[in-house]
């Protein structure tokens, strides 16, 4: 329905070409200026998650790539809402290759990665801690003298990172001597530098434990403020030249990590760490009763609305931001994104003749995510001048569109599959073509022939790809395909329900199972990408 608003003037409003695109990874803003980050803090959108992740028993923000899990980290990193001092700490690349090599040198059970990975945590912690707050701040001798041992360590040139931080643990008999020459331990000797030599490497699991002892017991003693969440962010890639099992055995030592340390007495301290994750990696994770800790420990970003109230939606009130923030002026909802947009769009309802307004097709095309519809807008307003966009502006904005998501989904399948994996996978909708909607025999005929010929050519065929039904419910996983039911309703009139992924997803339905006696049909967006 075309929404009427109360007319105002719009005639001071800026220019497309005056306008500033939105960066896609809000990371960028959590390292940028002040100046760079105005922007960002203006369009954000506050609203009921930030009081969630808040919680002391939510550990997981969970959400698909682009979904807004680090834009939420960022802003309230920034913004300290809810009087919480927040940081956030990504996981690089390398430290994947940091672990194995450690697993290899030192002979270690994987059980031992969860014990690292505290061990990181409390480190970061403690760095982060004493430049928000300052030495001085602390009643605790422990704790001036743990954060005297990690600058004496680092030669006062620590950076709180994963990556620097590993440095103190893979060196631990260097670690805890410095821990015990800064008094951290007591060793029962009277002259200091005698009792550096005191502890002798034992193995490395008990070094392990040594170091997680002092810093637990720094920690017990800290009396903050105001509370304080770490955010763990970074761990939705998977290195190229780490295979798929080494990637999850990595993160499940972090998810261990995670859920023993806020279930400890850091909780009284008011010390939480927050893990942005998607929710398929979450889901695959090895760990005691996982499924129960989605339900009772997870925030669940979910941007899902309807056509008809799209106006009431967040996602349509970013967009308007995106417009309204960048003027000199604030207006009503909808008012500047209806001058930016004055044209309208035929309604695809059935036998309707109505007009919609022009934000419905962005909801078609995206997959209901912040990303998906800021990049839309980034790609207009940096192809258009003038006042105003044209449909015909929408139409060749797709294209680049198309590929970024593309892009988005490489990124996705790539937790699973290496490149050539991704390459062969991509064959298969080759087969698709004219072919937008289709029935499940007709998939696994399909199916049938893609397998036979990547065989043929002597190819592997991808993880998740192996039978037709894996591959049906990869395609629905990652939004690519919904499934349509045909229904009557009372009056004898057919009524076609249509199920995607991220519209079923629930806290108690994380990964939603695709029914096999139904049709399909692929995302409008997909079917463009793939030029089907």
């Amino acid at each position: 329905m075309w929404l009427i608003y109360k007319k105002e003037r719009c005639n001071r409003l800026k220019q497309i070409q005056e306008l500033q695109q939105i960066k896609g990874d809000a990371y960028d803003y959590y390292i940028s200026g002040s100046k760079d980050t105005e922007l960002f803090e203006k369009i954000f959108l506050v609203d009921e998650i930030i009081d969630e992740i808040c919680k002391p028993d939510k550990y997981f923000l969970v959400g698909e790539k682009g979904s807004g899990k680090t834009a939420y980290s960022v802003y309230m990193s920034k913004k300290c809402c809810n009087n919480c001092f927040g940081s956030i700490s990504l996981v690089e690349n390398t430290l994947y290759h940091r672990f194995i090599n450690m697993k290899s040198q030192k002979a270690l059970e994987i059980s031992s990665y969860k014990d690292i990975w505290i061990n990181l945590i409390y480190l970061i912690l403690a760095e982060n801690i004493r430049k928000e707050y300052g030495d001085e701040i602390f009643g605790s001798i422990k704790y001036k003298q743990l954060s005297k041992a990690i600058s004496s360590f680092y030669s006062d040139a620590f950076k709180p990172e994963f990556i620097n931080a590993f440095e103190f643990i893979d060196n631990s008999t260097a670690s805890i001597n410095t821990m015990i020459e800064q008094g951290v331990y007591s060793v029962g000797a009277k002259n200091q530098k005698a009792s550096s030599q005191k502890y002798i490497e034992q193995s490395y699991q008990v070094s392990l434990l040594k170091i997680r002892d002092g810093f637990e017991k720094a920690f017990q003693q800290l009396k903050l403020k105001r509370p304080t969440i770490l955010f763990v962010d970074g761990i939705d890639a998977r290195p190229r030249d780490i295979d798929n099992a080494q990637y999850f055995e990595c993160l499940t030592g972090l998810v261990n990590a995670v859920l023993e340390m806020n279930q400890s007495f850091l909780k009284e301290r008011n010390i939480k760490i927050m893990l942005l994750v998607r929710p398929d990696i979450l889901y695959k994770m090895p760990v005691h009763n996982m499924n129960q800790k989605l339900r009772n420990n997870s925030v669940l970003l979910n941007w899902v609305t309807t056509y008809k109230k799209y106006v009431e939606s967040k996602l349509f009130r970013i967009a308007d931001d995106y417009f309204m923030k960048q003027q000199d002026k604030e207006y009503e909802l909808g008012v500047c994104w209806n001058n930016y947009f004055p044209y309208q769009i035929p309604d695809k309802r059935r036998f309707s003749k109505g007009k919609d307004n022009p934000f419905i097709e962005f909801l078609r095309y995206s997959l209901y995510k912040p990303r998906d519809i800021l990049t839309m807008l980034n790609e207009m307003v940096d192809a258009t001048d003038g006042k105003s966009f044209t449909h015909d502006d929408f139409e060749d904005m797709l294209s680049n569109y198309s590929i970024y998501l593309k892009g988005e989904l490489k990124d996705y399948m790539l937790i699973y599959m290496d490149d050539s994996d991704y390459s062969n996978f991509i064959l298969f909708f080759d087969y698709f073509q004219g072919c937008k909607q289709f029935d499940y025999k007709t998939f696994e005929e399909k199916h049938l022939v893609y397998v036979k010929y990547l065989k043929e050519l002597g190819r592997k065929v991808p993880p998740y790809m192996e039978t037709a039904s894996e591959a049906l419910q990869l395609l629905y996983d990652t939004n690519i395909i919904c499934y349509k039911t045909v229904e009557k309703n009372a009056n004898g009139d057919k009524l076609t329900k249509m199920f995607w992924s991220y519209k079923e997803r629930n806290y108690a339905n994380i990964q939603p199972e695709v029914k096999k006696n139904g049709y399909y049909a692929f995302h409008l967006a997909y079917a463009r990408a793939f030029r089907l």
